[in-house]
């Protein structure tokens, strides 16, 4: 399961969601998407997960509070 992670604190590193989210489940990536101008966080990053620990991840860490910012945590959903 891709899962895509918003809204979080520019701080953030993917060793921190690596972390957090490895409370759920086993973590195959975290990836913080970058500026590619600047070099700098863009505030978003992208979890991929086995579907019941992204479930479960998704359901106990969206509207979360991480890192002094709530975070949104959603399904990377692909509409065709």
């Amino acid at each position: 399961m891709n899962i895509f992670v918003g809204n979080l604190n520019k701080k953030t590193t993917a060793h921190h969601l690596f972390q957090l989210f490895l409370q759920f489940g086993k973590v195959i990536s975290a990836r913080i998407v970058m500026d590619s101008e600047t070099g700098h966080s863009t505030g978003c990053a992208y979890i991929e997960m086995d579907n019941n620990a992204g479930t479960a991840a998704i359901r106990n860490l969206n509207d979360r509070i991480f890192m002094n910012s709530y975070m949104e945590v959603n399904e990377v959903t692909i509409a065709w």
